[in-house]
C-alpha cells in the first residue's frame, strides 16, 4: 500500500469513538471514510463532527462493510459485543483495531486468534499505557539485564467516577451516577454496569504494560474480591476491590489490583495507574501521588534515588505529541496505520492482547469461585 492513506471505517461513535477517529483523521496517512454505530443520533453527530457524509454513515456494520470501500475499521463498540464484529470484519479481508478489553470470555480469545490465523489481517489492541516514557525505559532496562531476572511486578488501577450505568437506547444519551435504572424512561446498562460487578476484567493497562517488560506470559491465576455489592455506591452489585496474583512463564510474580466503586488519590501524571517491577539487581517505582517522585533502588545504591522519569515518551514524533493519557493515544493509531501500510508485524498484536485479556477473565472467574487456582491457556500454541 506505499503511496496510499488507509481507508478507515469506524463502528462505535460515542465519545471515545469520535475522540479516537479524530486523532485517525488527522493523521497524514489516513482518511476516515464512513461511520457505523447502532444509535441514529450518535452516528449524525459523529458525522457533523468528522466531516463525513451522511450518505456514508450506517446503523447496521455489515451494511457499511459491505456498502463501502474500507481497508480497515477502528471498533469503539461495547466490549461484550466488539469480538463478532471484528471477526466479521476480519473474514472480508479488513484489518482491525479494537479499544479495550480485547475479550470477555476464553472463548472469545479463541475467537480472535483463529479467525487472525486464518485471514491473515492484521488485529491490534488499542492499548496505550504500554507506550508511556517510562514503561518503555523499565523495558529497555529489562531488556539490558539492568532489572536482574524480574521477580515480581505490580501495578493498581483504582478508579472511581461517577460511571454511565445506563444509556438511552433511542438517543444515545449517557445516565451516569445512579446505580438503579430511572422508572421515568426506557433505559438499558451500559457495558461498564454490567462488566464493573468484577473490576478484575479491566486489566489491560496493567497486564499490557508489565508484560511488555517482564516478557513470557501469565500461566496461573488466583483472585480475591471483596462482596459483590458496594460499600460505597447505594444499591449497586459490584466486588469494591477484587486483586489477582499470577505466575508467568518466566518465572515472575505478578499482582495486580482493580476497583472502580470507591474514591482512591490521583497518581502523577499516570490518572489512577500505578507500578513497581523488582528484579534480582534493581527496583523501579511510579510516583505513589502527585506529590511523589519515581524511585530506583539498585544493588549498588543505599537508598532509593529520586528518578526524572515521565509519561511523555523521550522519542515522541510530532503526530504523537498531541492526545490524551500523556501524549500516548496517538501511538497505537500511528502504529496501525504503519503496520498496514508497510506490512509489518504489530506490537500489539492478537496474541498480545488475548494476553492480557485471558488472564483477567479466569481473575473474575476465581474471585467468585472464592480463589482458586486456574490454568491460562497458551493461545501461541498451535492446536492439534
Amino acid at each position: 500500500m506505499a503511496n496510499k492513506k488507509v481507508r478507515l471505517g469506524v463502528i462505535g461513535t460515542g465519545i471515545r469513538g469520535i475522540y479516537v477517529a479524530q486523532l485517525y483523521r488527522k493523521h497524514p496517512d489516513c482518511e476516515v471514510v464512513a461511520l457505523c454505530d447502532s444509535i441514529r443520533n450518535n452516528v449524525e453527530r459523529a458525522a457533523a463532527e468528522l466531516g463525513v457524509p451522511v450518505a456514508n454513515c450506517y446503523t447496521d456494520y455489515e451494511k457499511m462493510i459491505s456498502n463501502e470501500t474500507i481497508d480497515a475499521v477502528l471498533i469503539a463498540a461495547p466490549p461484550d459485543i466488539q469480538v463478532d464484529i471484528a471477526c466479521y470484519a476480519m473474514e472480508k479481508g479488513i484489518h482491525v483495531t479494537t479499544e479495550v478489553p480485547a475479550a470477555y470470555s476464553i472463548e472469545q480469545c479463541w475467537k480472535l486468534v483463529h479467525t487472525v490465523e486464518k485471514t491473515g489481517a492484521k488485529y491490534q489492541l488499542s492499548e496505550q499505557t504500554r507506550y508511556w516514557g517510562f514503561i518503555q525505559e523499565w523495558r529497555r532496562m529489562a531488556a539490558q539485564g539492568e532489572f536482574g531476572h524480574i521477580l515480581f511486578a505490580e501495578g493498581e488501577y483504582l478508579h472511581y467516577g461517577e460511571w454511565d450505568y445506563f444509556f438511552d437506547p433511542l438517543t444515545g444519551e449517557k445516565i451516569s451516577g445512579i446505580a438503579t435504572p430511572p422508572q421515568d424512561r426506557k433505559v438499558e446498562p451500559t457495558w461498564r454496569n454490567i462488566r464493573f460487578y468484577n473490576p478484575i476484567y479491566y486489566l489491560p493497562h496493567t497486564l499490557s504494560p508489565l508484560l511488555s517488560i517482564t516478557g513470557g506470559r501469565v500461566t496461573k491465576v488466583s483472585c480475591m474480591g471483596t462482596r459483590p455489592r458496594s460499600y460505597y455506591v447505594d444499591n449497586y452489585e459490584a466486588r469494591d476491590m477484587e486483586v489477582a496474583l499470577m505466575h508467568t512463564s518466566t518465572d515472575a510474580i505478578l499482582r495486580v489490583a482493580a476497583g472502580f466503586t470507591s474514591p482512591h488519590g490521583h497518581r502523577k501524571d499516570t490518572g489512577y495507574h500505578w507500578y513497581q517491577v523488582k528484579g534480582t539487581e534493581a527496583t523501579a517505582e511510579w510516583a505513589r501521588s502527585s506529590e511523589d517522585k519515581p524511585k530506583l533502588w539498585t544493588a549498588n545504591d543505599d537508598t532509593w534515588r529520586n528518578m526524572d522519569w515521565e509519561v511523555t515518551a523521550a522519542d515522541i514524533s510530532e503526530f504523537e505529541e498531541h492526545s490524551a493519557h500523556g501524549n500516548a493515544d496517538s501511538w497505537p493509531v500511528h502504529n496501525f496505520l504503519k503496520a498496514i501500510l508497510e506490512d509489518k508485524e504489530l506490537e500489539m498484536n492478537v496474541y498480545t492482547a488475548v494476553e492480557t485479556a485471558a488472564p483477567a477473565i479466569l481473575a473474575a472467574e476465581s474471585s467468585n469461585k472464592g480463589g482458586i487456582l486456574l490454568e491460562v491457556p497458551d493461545f501461541r500454541r498451535k492446536e492439534s
